[in-house]
């Protein structure tokens, strides 16, 4: 697979970023059988109305021509959005067990010191690290208020303790989070699983999901980016992970070490093997027997006819997933029905009229709050209508920058447009 599946949306410091993201993008849509095509930007007959397609380049000068303009440069920054066809059931941001969790615990404090969302999200991943004694658990626990409430009396914890603390909590500050069950690739025979609970964060500054491995204080980088658990799992299957960074802690005191799971001991391989199986849970908070937890299950020419074995300790062999055992594995070889995105702007043209276009915003973003815009570079103002926003235009330069805002007040990335226009 490619350095960014999922990437866009980075900001003018990231310029590299989205060079990555643009190869790497038609890279894996292609790969899946799902080439990018632009929509055809047809009038009505009113020649006033467009037909609602996404906005693009062509579209736009297309608009602009029609509103009395001449375009004399265009600059388009429209993230393209991925969208699941696997129901993924997120949770609202009042919960109740999320709005405890804040009152029980000071997380907007824990991120506070940081400079951007990602040092945010670093730094609570560190917090849960350091919360919670890892070891074996002699206690059950499902959620993370039980589970922070018996590690502060020093119960010991799993992986998956971990992963649902950093989930949970991550969800009360407003950012979308998941959690993932990966495995290194390995027969039936012995006691050669690795499976291992980790979190897949959505970041809002990267335009992706990242890997979250609380429980070692570890996340991934490949040339400074943070790495999703499939793109980890591309590495080690490109080159056996040599060009992935293991990084741990937060910056400025983050170390690259490797290896870097606390428990990783074999010593001939790189723990970036352990990423080869991967599932996503299709609940971000478990709901037990109320709401049974299925696992989204991608495959691919590398795992494609391969069976995902398990540990059995109770007879030192394997035998099958789980997955497979108890019929939940939810296979798909669409990648986005795994790595969907979050929080992208997806403006759809509806009409134009004397130097001005109306557009309408959708997202899939589940605790949106709203939209944000920004004409011609003035601050970032609440768009009070969604179904139509109206974008006046004037000779010269005209830019249009739009973002989705979350309940918890975290921006989304970044949608522009930019054109200089002659009547």
């Amino acid at each position: 697979m490619t350095d960014c599946l999922l990437k866009l949306g980075c900001s003018r410091s990231q310029s590299l970023c989205v060079i990555a993201f643009a190869l790497s993008t038609v890279a894996a849509l292609v790969h899946y059988g799902h080439g990018l095509t632009e929509a055809s930007c047809s009038l009505l007959s009113s020649q006033t109305r467009f037909e609602s397609v996404p906005l693009s380049e062509e579209c736009l000068v297309e608009a602009a021509t029609k509103a009395g303009f001449q375009v004399r440069e265009v600059r388009i920054n429209i993230p393209r959005a991925a969208h699941s066809q696997v129901p993924f059931k997120s949770v609202d941001y009042d919960d109740k067990l999320l709005v405890t969790l804040k009152e029980q615990y000071p997380l907007q404090k824990v991120v506070s010191s940081a400079r951007d969302e990602w040092t945010s999200q670093l730094l609570l991943k560190e917090w849960v690290h350091k919360a919670i004694p890892g070891g074996n658990p002699r206690v059950s626990a499902r959620h993370s208020l039980e589970i922070l409430k018996l590690a502060a009396q020093g119960e010991s914890f799993y992986c998956t303790h971990y992963t649902i603390t950093y989930v949970e909590c991550a969800l009360a500050l407003g950012w979308q989070a998941r959690k993932i069950g990966v495995d290194r690739k390995h027969g039936s025979e012995g006691m050669e699983s690795t499976h291992h609970g980790v979190a897949e964060v959505w970041s809002n500054q990267f335009g992706k999901w990242v890997v979250i491995d609380a429980q070692s204080n570890l996340h991934f980088e490949k040339r400074g980016i943070p790495l999703s658990a499939w793109e980890i799992r591309s590495e080690w299957l490109k080159n056996h992970g040599a060009d992935v960074d293991h990084m741990v802690g937060v910056p400025p005191k983050v170390i690259r070490k490797n290896p870097a799971i606390i428990w990783w001991n074999r010593s001939h391989e790189d723990e970036t093997s352990a990423y080869f199986w991967l599932y996503v849970e299709d609940h971000a908070v478990s709901k037990g027997a109320e709401e049974p937890t299925r696992l989204i299950f991608p495959q691919d020419s590398a795992n494609a006819g391969l069976i995902w074995y398990q540990n059995d300790d109770s007879t030192h062999s394997a035998q099958k997933h789980m997955g497979y055992l108890k019929n939940l594995f939810l296979s798909t070889n669409r990648i986005e029905d795994a790595y969907w995105t979050v929080g992208l702007v997806e403006p759809v043209l509806t009409e134009v009229s004397h130097q001005s276009i109306r557009l309408a915003l959708g997202s899939y973003l589940p605790s949106r709050s709203g939209y944000a815009v920004s004409f011609d570079e003035r601050d970032w103002q609440p768009v009070k209508d969604e179904k139509s926003l109206h974008w006046t235009l004037k000779n010269g330069k005209n830019s249009l920058r739009l973002r989705t805002v979350s309940q918890g007040d975290a921006k989304g990335p970044e949608t522009s447009v930019w054109m200089r226009l002659e009547e």
